[in-house]
């Protein structure tokens, strides 16, 4: 199982921390991000302990008294005396994965009527609980709308019953480690750990048809977005568990249609219930950039690529090319970096030097005649020209290409270009010379270290 865990240990250390002060967890990101994984190995340690636990996964509760059967309970179909037997076990730490399916299930059941009246009557119980002295309840949740409602406010039912903690995606590094784990060359791992877009789900789907089929990982990706590869079965299943204007929706933000009155005008009605909905169950993100100004965003890049893949009649057909383009790989995460930028932020670059960043009003990758542009931030009449590199530390040269291409958009589109900006994850290979020059033509240089201090003080998780 855990041949394909790794980079979890500050999240275990936490939560065993926490565990000690009996304080109850809710552990939340998005699906496939390792949170399953993280929960059975806090068990595996628990137990280890000699600590009573118990694992409830809440996708195998269809009733209550599936819950009542776990805990050998006597059958009844009341999931207000469900949630309260199970609470009653004080000397186990409860963990429940995919809480919002749970709470999705019991409110159908009486005495209930909403499910927010699920999640009050558990407030209670975990108070109750906490009076005995009970130990920790440990809980997760994909729907990040979902957790963010009924944690995230002052007013919201469970905001002082849980240590809040988000499991992000994972750094290239630690997919490219999870691909040598299993043995594959390094030229192989860095491709994984670039198309898996820091999603351990996706690494291991990838690194298994890898060495089944002995393909690429770029064709390995596409075959299982394909019609009747696994992630094409698992996303399909996803779909049509949501209505057809929900399904619609998605498809419209995944080709680029992103603001509220353009999804309208597609729709020919209001929008926002199925927005709304769609933000609680974490396949959107809304990022509001103004009073009147907001994009919703996939977070899931290799869920976008699946729907870019799906021929829909009045969206037309997506190349390959493309898909890999928008949605896969390096580029289209540092893309997606900035266009989730909403306010000014400051930082220093590779070299020091002070590089200011707004909310751009658009970000988006060029293709002229005989040059190529990874991404383009465009503040009003203003240009940040950015040059994208992964493989290895860059040289020179990339910075001439910078320079080069930033030339040709100027002279096509008569644009003024505000910063020219490298990023290389790896970092740089530059005599000293070459810096000087850099330093004096005012071009940054970003890293790693640089792109996850934006993510922190935009709070983005993206795996960099």
């Amino acid at each position: 199982m855990y041949n394909y865990f790794v980079n979890r240990e500050t999240e275990i250390n936490s939560i065993l921390n926490y565990l000690r002060t009996k304080s109850n967890i809710f552990v939340y990101g998005l699906r496939g991000i390792g949170k399953t994984t993280l929960l059975e190995k806090i068990q595996e340690k628990l137990i280890q302990s000699e600590k009573k636990t118990l694992y409830i996964d809440s996708y195998d509760i269809l009733s209550p008294e599936d819950i009542l059967a776990l805990i050998s309970e006597r059958p009844i179909m009341d999931s207000r005396y469900a949630i309260k037997t199970l609470f009653e076990r004080d000397d186990y730490v409860i963990i429940i994965d995919e809480f919002s399916s749970l709470i999705q299930t019991l409110a159908r059941y009486p005495p209930f009527r909403r499910q927010d009246d699920v999640i009050k009557y558990i407030r209670s119980q975990i108070q109750a609980r906490r009076k005995r002295g009970g130990e920790s309840i440990i809980l997760s949740s994909s729907a990040l709308g979902f957790v963010k409602r009924i944690t995230m406010k002052y007013f919201a039912p469970l905001f002082r019953e849980f240590k809040l903690l988000f499991i992000g995606p994972m750094s290239f590094e630690h997919i490219y480690e999870l691909a040598l784990k299993n043995n594959l060359d390094e030229k192989i791992a860095r491709e994984i750990a670039e198309v898996a877009v820091g999603n351990p789900f996706y690494a291991r789907k990838i690194i298994e048809l890898i060495i089944a089929q002995k393909i690429s990982p770029r064709d390995a990706v596409f075959n299982l977005i394909a019609s009747r590869g696994d992630l094409d079965i698992y996303f399909s299943a996803l779909m049509d568990a949501i209505p057809a204007e929900s399904r619609y929706i998605l498809h419209l933000i995944a080709r680029g249609i992103k603001r509220f009155y353009e999804i309208e005008n597609k729709l020919y009605k209001d929008p926002t219930p199925y927005l709304k909905r769609l933000e609680e169950n974490g396949l959107l993100a809304k990022v509001k950039k103004g009073r009147k100004f907001s994009e919703y965003i996939i977070s899931d890049k290799v869920f976008q690529a699946w729907l870019l893949s799906q021929e829909i009649p009045s969206l037309g057909k997506i190349s390959r090319d493309t898909i890999y383009i928008s949605s896969l790989g390096f580029e289209a995460l540092v893309r997606e970096l900035f266009s989730a930028v909403t306010t000014r932020i400051e930082i220093k670059d590779w070299l020091d030097q002070r590089l200011e960043i707004p909310p751009f009003k658009t970000v988006f990758n060029l293709k002229g005649s005989d040059y190529e542009i990874d991404a383009i931030g465009l503040k009003n009449d203003e240009a940040y020209i950015f040059e994208v590199h992964f493989w290895g530390k860059a040289r020179f040269y990339k910075v001439k290409q910078l320079i080069k291409n930033t030339e040709k958009f100027v002279k096509e589109y008569n644009k003024r270009v505000k910063e020219r900006i490298l990023i290389s994850y790896f970092g740089y290979k530059l005599s000293e010379e070459e810096i000087q020059q850099i330093k004096k033509r005012g071009i940054k240089l970003l890293t790693a270290k640089e792109l996850r201090e934006i993510q922190s003080k935009i709070n983005v998780k993206l795996g960099f």
